[in-house]
């Protein structure tokens, strides 16, 4: 593990978010969550399932292409960096991601912040794809952005 990935492990146990929240994050930054192609890798679904990222149906859902490079969620990340006013290209992994989300602003306090809508957004990603999987509940970019501002500010 390098230097980097143990600072964001450290900040994310700081962190007084509730420990639903930092279970999740901690699952996702390990790539434990139940993608379509870890529950494939674990033999938890059969071959004839499709791997394909539920939100494009291009790419495998894989943790790296569901919560940054999906283009539905590169949307979704645009139009809250654009919200934010903060703009950085989305770079290769999730590690890296936060690093810069958190580097974005400077004071404690903002940071802090950011790192509550960071998550709120990783949330509302994941919460989304579940929905549409399982209950056929399907939202658009503008919709997954206004339930990332109400979880954030709840």
């Amino acid at each position: 593990m390098s230097y980097e990935e143990e600072g964001v492990f450290r900040d994310l146990w700081k962190s007084k978010a509730p420990p639903k929240v930092l279970a999740f994050s901690w699952t996702l930054f390990l790539d434990r969550l139940p993608t379509k192609v870890n529950l494939a890798k674990r033999r938890l679904v059969g071959v004839e399932v499709s791997k394909q990222c539920v939100f494009c149906g291009g790419d495998d859902e894989t943790a790296v292409n569901l919560f940054l490079h999906c283009d539905m969620i590169s949307k979704v990340w645009r139009k809250v960096m654009k919200w934010l006013n903060v703009n950085f290209i989305t770079p290769p992994n999730l590690f890296i991601h936060v690093i810069c989300w958190a580097r974005e602003v400077w004071s404690k306090k903002l940071r802090r912040g950011a790192w509550l809508i960071w998550r709120a957004v990783v949330s509302v990603i994941w919460n989304t794809r579940n929905n549409r999987i399982f209950n056929n509940k399907v939202l658009d970019v503008g919709e997954m952005v206004d339930q990332i501002k109400v979880t954030s500010w709840q």
